[in-house]
């Protein structure tokens, strides 16, 4: 996870204003990265250091040095005064305690308890508010010189917990000591003088709720009533303050690590090492003290629990905010994040400032006379809902009036046409559609008995329709995403990709091919839907230097979407369409086969379109700061993954000559499953966030599929193709399709093209009178990957049209995607229909 979402999780909402502006310093950093590129290249390439600390103001470790002190001073200056204000709300309410305990009317049973709370009351009173007669707090009566003292440089003296020692870090001091002590002299005096204010105002008798003639509490349980509910909210106070120091100190180091990192310079450790002299905050004292006032409350609090600190503790921690676990993500965690946020675009503000979604609320009123009016919801009148309608309209009429005679066939295609439009339209979520799917070929009688004909029961279709869903192919599916998880998990993914792409020489040409080639490989072990996710983590650094509106960003951007949309027929796991493929192949071909068809096709297609984007984009002038290598430790667990994943592979490329033992490529993918988690190289928490709805819009694929071949719909489907194509040969059939597979998958999601065309394509394959269902399946299936030429062509594309810069801008548009998209979709369809067809005849598919 990012450290600036990071930040923003754990943050306390209250605060944040007050905490280290991360996002700021960032951009201070790419804009110096930007201004000094060339002198960035030249010292990457000699590999000295390229700025040293000097006098001079525009020296960009001065520049940043500054901003860094600004944000010392801001959150150094909030968490004194912060401090201050609770450490007060503390010592009133330890006198709330003593106030309690000494005006509650004595009891004999209470004695025990009494006598506890005293103990805890005179052990957790600071020492200078300690009544040295009666070991009873005084607040007002405490000596504030007793409190330690430090001198400063000038020979001025200031409380101890507050002072702020002067130091020379690498740039100008951070603080005026003088300055300061004259603001924050004398602290504790003040807030004894306020605390015995706060007491003399909260002093009270017993309250009303605890009448006798009402009912006559114990000690504990009237203490427990009154005051838990404040020792509790202090707790969470105290421990969000804690929770402050920490998050600052996590945010300059790595402020300062991006700083060396991108400027070729090594100022962190000297100016960490001298965190805790200029400012109060980071001091250890500091620390220790606040742990020591969180473990008196945790200490006050046992009195409730019987002395049980451990239960104390729970109870206490119960009250927090649930914070972010801050662990390295899995790709698929961040594609999750980008659909919320791409969900999150369609809110917009209300009147009171929260976040609502259009016509969520409204209501939309009908006049009927005499006063009265018919209120109906807003959302009957949009879009999505007339769409739904009519779809439900149209699937309902092809129930009774279709051009079918068989009832397993009519309704079959009435929930065709019902699935194809809801996929089509996304009226509900595609996921949705697809757990629709088996629904409605149960409940309208369409599955029949493969080997008899006969109409299944709703029991036994039940059975049958769900053993079809849950199939290896969806077994390979989730492999994949193991894979993809555990890569990216251990930061595997990023190495080598970044190690690939330092060694390309930093000229634009250069870059924009390997970037693409690099796109390709991730994509075919990690899948074309989170490739891009990657890779536009990897060029981030290459944008933020690059100007606004140049021409390279446009070309990184579009190269590495419209990479991942052809990469997508590289390898069986490489997008979801090919999975379905694989499910209607029969034999279904290894890896290694698949490979020898993909690898060509692939690499043929990529370097027809990266010509095409030198032609298209004007790189002149363009510097680049070079992709540096991340520099990450191998442990362990890394080698594990290496190993895990390459024997994984391995194994799928030989699955037919291995099938008598390990069955099919499902039960690799299962073994490579139990391999990652369980030694815990993968959380549960990891399985929880693959990407389920494509798992389930793959299983209702797989369901529809089947319902249409089962009910006989395909097949007469197919002989009235076949009759109009009669007399064409293999090459017109696949050119014909291809076309329209192409157009298809452009409107919709390649995904749902497959899941519509690739079960019609697989029985008119077996109907022609040269059968060749593999070859057309497959080719097919590469040209689902041709959608390119809108923004919604495809994830990879959805991706990079998201993607904005430093001032919010998008790198590309809808009219870069169809001119630039709309030439890879034919490049990739005829070679597809040449290349890929002379390979597959010679394969004999």
């Amino acid at each position: 996870m990012k450290f600036s979402h990071s930040l923003q999780f754990n943050a306390v909402p209250e605060w944040s204003s007050k905490y280290i502006n991360y996002s700021g310093l960032k951009k201070i950093i790419y804009t110096e990265q930007r201004i000094y590129a060339e002198k960035l290249n030249s010292a990457h390439e000699q590999g000295q250091a390229a700025f040293t600390p000097d006098s001079d103001p525009e020296n960009p470790i001065n520049v940043f040095l500054e901003a860094l002190n600004k944000e010392l001073r801001k959150v150094d200056s909030f968490y004194t005064a912060k401090e201050k204000d609770l450490y007060l709300q503390y010592r009133v309410l330890i006198e709330e305690f003593d106030d309690f305990e000494s005006e509650f009317p004595k009891d004999e049973p209470d004695d025990g308890a009494r006598r506890q709370v005293r103990t805890f009351l005179n052990s957790l009173r600071p020492e200078a508010y300690r009544d040295q007669e009666t070991g009873r707090g005084v607040v007002g009566g405490a000596d504030s010189s007793r409190k330690p003292k430090l001198t400063n440089q000038n020979g001025k003296i200031c409380d101890a917990e507050n002072v702020l020692r002067d130091s020379t870090p690498l740039s100008q001091p951070m603080l005026s000591s003088d300055a300061f002590c004259n603001s924050s002299a004398n602290i504790v005096g003040e807030s004894a003088a306020v605390a015995e204010e706060g007491r003399l105002s909260r002093k009270r008798s017993l309250p009303t709720l605890f009448d006798e003639e009402d009912f006559k509490p114990t000690f504990l349980e009237a203490l427990k009533m009154e005051k838990r509910k404040p020792l509790c909210e202090l707790f969470v106070h105290l421990s969000e303050l804690k929770s402050y120091i920490e998050l600052n100190r996590i945010g300059f180091g790595k402020a300062l690590k991006k700083f060396d990192k991108v400027m070729f310079v090594s100022i962190k450790e000297q100016f960490l090492s001298t965190l805790d002299q200029q400012c109060y905050i980071f001091r250890d004292s500091t620390l220790s003290e606040l742990n020591t006032h969180i473990g008196n409350i945790v200490r006050l609090y046992s009195v409730f629990t019987a002395g049980n600190l451990d239960i104390a503790k729970d109870q206490l921690r119960s009250n927090l905010r649930e914070y972010v676990v801050w662990e390295r993500n899995t790709v698929w965690r961040d594609m999750i994040g980008m659909e919320r946020k791409s969900q999150a675009a369609h809110a917009e503000k209300t009147k009171l400032g929260e976040v609502g979604y259009s016509g969520s609320g409204e209501k939309y009123e009908i006049p009927l006379g005499s006063g009265r009016r018919l209120v109906l919801p807003r959302g009957l009148f949009s879009a999505k809902f007339i769409e739904l309608v009519v779809i439900t309209l149209v699937s309902t009429l092809l129930l009774f009036h279709s051009p079918f005679k068989d009832k397993q066939q009519r309704n079959c295609f009435s929930v065709l046409v019902c699935a194809s439009l809801l996929w089509a339209t996304e009226a509900i979520p595609l996921f949705t559609t697809s757990l629709l799917v088996p629904f409605l070929l149960v409940v309208l009688s369409v599955l029949k008995d493969p080997d008899t004909g006969e109409v299944l029961s709703a029991v036994d279709a039940s059975k049958f329709i769900c053993a079809t869903m849950w199939s290896p192919i969806i077994l390979l599916l989730l492999g994949g995403f193991t894979l993809a998880a555990a890569l990216s998990k251990y930061n595997l993914d990023k190495i080598a990709c970044t190690f690939l792409l330092s060694k390309v020489p930093q000229h634009p040409v250069y870059v924009l091919g390997a970037i693409m080639v690099v796109s390709t490989l991730v994509s075919a072990f990690v899948s074309n839907v989170a490739a891009p996710v990657l890779m536009y983590s990897v060029i981030r650094p290459v944008l933020s230097t690059l100007p606004e509106g140049s021409s390279f960003a446009q070309a990184l951007v579009i190269g590495i979407a419209l990479a991942s949309d052809v990469s997508g027929i590289i390898s069986p796991i490489a997008s979801p369409q090919n999975v379905v493929a694989l499910q209607s192949m029969d034999p279904q071909p290894n890896w290694a086969q698949w490979f020898t068809v993909s690898i060509p096709v692939c690499c043929t297609a990529i370097g027809l379109i990266y010509i095409f984007l030198l032609f298209n984009f004007n790189f002149k002038g363009t510097t680049l700061v070079p992709i540096k290598r991340t520099a990450d430790k191998f442990t362990w667990q890394k080698i594990y993954v290496i190993v895990v994943s390459i024997s994984t592979v391995i194994l799928w490329c030989l699955a037919s000559a291995l099938q008598n033992y390990v069955g099919d490529t499902g039960m690799i993918a299962i073994a490579s499953m139990v391999a990652f988690y369980a030694p815990a190289i993968l959380s549960p928490d990891d399985f929880n966030n693959y990407p389920w709805t494509i798992v389930m819009l793959a299983m209702g694929g797989l369901a529809l599929g089947k319902g249409v071949t089962v009910s006989g719909l395909l097949q007469t489907i197919a002989q009235g193709i076949q009759e109009r194509l009669a007399g064409k040969d293999l090459f017109t059939v696949l050119s014909i399709f291809g076309i329209i597979v192409m157009i298809t998958a452009t409107f919709v999601s390649h995904t749902v093209a497959a899941l519509i065309i690739i079960p019609l394509i697989e029985e008119i394959g077996k109907s022609l009178p040269d059968p060749h269902p593999n070859l057309l399946v497959m080719a097919a299936a590469f040209l689902c990957s041709s959608g390119m030429a809108l923004p919604t062509s495809g994830f990879p594309n959805v991706t990079a049209i998201g993607l904005r810069d430093n001032v919010g801008n998008s790198y590309v548009t809808v009219s870069t995607f169809m001119r630039c998209g709309g030439v890879a979709s034919i490049v990739l369809y005829l070679v597809v229909v040449f290349l890929g067809y002379m390979i597959l005849r010679m394969m004999n598919f």
